[in-house]
Parts: structure tokens; sequence; C-alpha cells
């Protein structure tokens, strides 16, 4: 691939994707056989987290930047817009580092451009194609998972959440540390087809197989937002806030 002094990422390849198709479904019935990919299904209580949706991997002009991400993110507003309705609760996330010394940068920089996440520029901002609300949290991470060192597991299990679907970026690193996470966590896990971006072909392909085979499910967009828009807000925990009129 040729040196892109203009940041414009989104690149062409040549790529087989009906081969891959062809070795994924082989796959599953392997993996079926022997008892991988069972179904979770859902929970009653279900939470939204979204995974790096802001502009840096969203949007076109950023190293950061995902392969069909207006895609990406048309399928995601579908689930988001049925979460709002029910009252679910959506929590997003970005990797971002502060300031010009960026001393919360570790280690992961030796790998990945992380010093480009300026996490007050624009670039860190939740993409408009998702149309965030304010009343829905950002948390900044400094690592892959949403869950690392961050207030978000606490949370869920406050709200009483069971259920947690995950949408974003990236396949490979992001969302798959944050599926596995979630797990871990106790909570059934579900991310809607269409809403998982990358930035080179067959890691979406890839990561989503192997996701669904050992740590979630992967359902298709129109069955998540069916099942969001049954969800009762009862379900969840109400902070009391004692000094509230």
């Amino acid at each position: 691939m040729a040196e892109n002094k203009d940041f414009k990422f989104v690149d062409h390849y040549e790529f087989d994707e009906e081969l891959l198709k062809k070795a994924f479904a082989e796959a599953r019935a392997i993996y079926k056989e022997r008892g991988f990919m069972r179904k979770m299904g859902f929970g009653k209580a279900p939470a939204i987290t979204t995974v790096d949706m802001a502009k840096a991997w969203m949007s076109e002009g950023h190293p950061f930047t995902c392969d069909h991400s207006e895609e990406v993110c048309a399928e995601a507003l579908k689930v988001l817009e049925a979460a709002r309705k029910s009252g679910v609760p959506i929590f997003h996330t970005t990797t971002g580092f502060l300031g010009e010394q960026q001393m919360d940068l570790g280690r992961w920089d030796e790998k990945i451009p992380l010093s480009t996440l300026d996490i007050n520029s624009d670039w860190m901002e939740i993409d408009p194609k998702l149309k965030p609300r304010p009343e829905e949290p950002v948390i900044h991470k400094k690592y892959a998972s949403n869950f690392f060192g961050t207030y978000l597991a606490q949370t869920l299990n406050y709200l009483g959440v069971d259920t947690l679907i995950v949408m974003g970026a990236t396949a490979c690193a992001c969302v798959r540390h944050t599926v596995m996470d979630s797990t871990g966590y106790g909570f059934k896990t579900i991310v809607p087809e269409g809403t998982v971006g990358d930035r080179v072909p067959g890691v979406v392909e890839w990561n989503l197989f192997d996701m669904e085979a050992k740590f979630c499910d992967v359902v298709p967009v129109d069955e998540v937002v069916k099942y969001l828009e049954g969800i009762d807000p009862s379900v969840y925990t109400k902070h009391e806030r004692k000094f509230d009129k």
C-alpha cells in the first residue's frame, strides 16, 4: 500500500470474501459438533456500550479511521434509537490521552499511534452519526476494553443489568476485549451484526466468528431492535437522590 500523506485511510484491497465465508461455514459446523457456539440468549435488563465510536474511528481522515464506518454507524444507530425509546442505559467510550506530555499514555503506544488521540480534540467526540445525547455518559479509557480501569462494570451491576450489547471498533482489539470482559463479569453479551468495524478486510469476519464461538451471541440488528423495543424500564435500579425536588 502506498504511503498516505493525506491521512485518507479508506483503502481498497483484493480480498476473496466468498472463500472466507465458505471456510467459516465449515468451521462453524466443526465447532458446534464439539459443543461450542452455544446461545446465551437475551436477559431482562440490557444495556448498550459503544466502543471507540468517536470521530477518530468513525470519520475519515485519522490514522484510526475504520473502513465502512458509514454503514457501521447506520446499523448501530438503529440499535441506539430503539434503546433510547425504551429507556435502556447507553454508555459510550473513547480512548484518549491528556495534555502535551500525555502522562497517562502507557506502553501500548509502542505498538500503535495512540499519541494521535488527544482527549481534548474534536476527534474524541462521539461521532454525530450516532446522534449521542447529553445524558449518555462518555467514558474515557486508556486501554482496549471498556471495562479496564473504568467504572462500567460497577455501574452496570448497580443498575441490575444482565445483558450487554456491544458495538464499535475495532473488531480485533477493543471490541473483542470488551466482549471477553463482559462475559467474564457475568453479563450475557450480544454483538449486533454490521455494527463492528475495523481497518482491513477479513478482520471483522474472523473476530466475530471467534467471539461467537466462545464469548457472545452475534445477532441480526432487526432481532436486537425488536428485543430492545420490548424492554420495560422498571427493571433497572433507580438512583435515589434525596435532595432532588
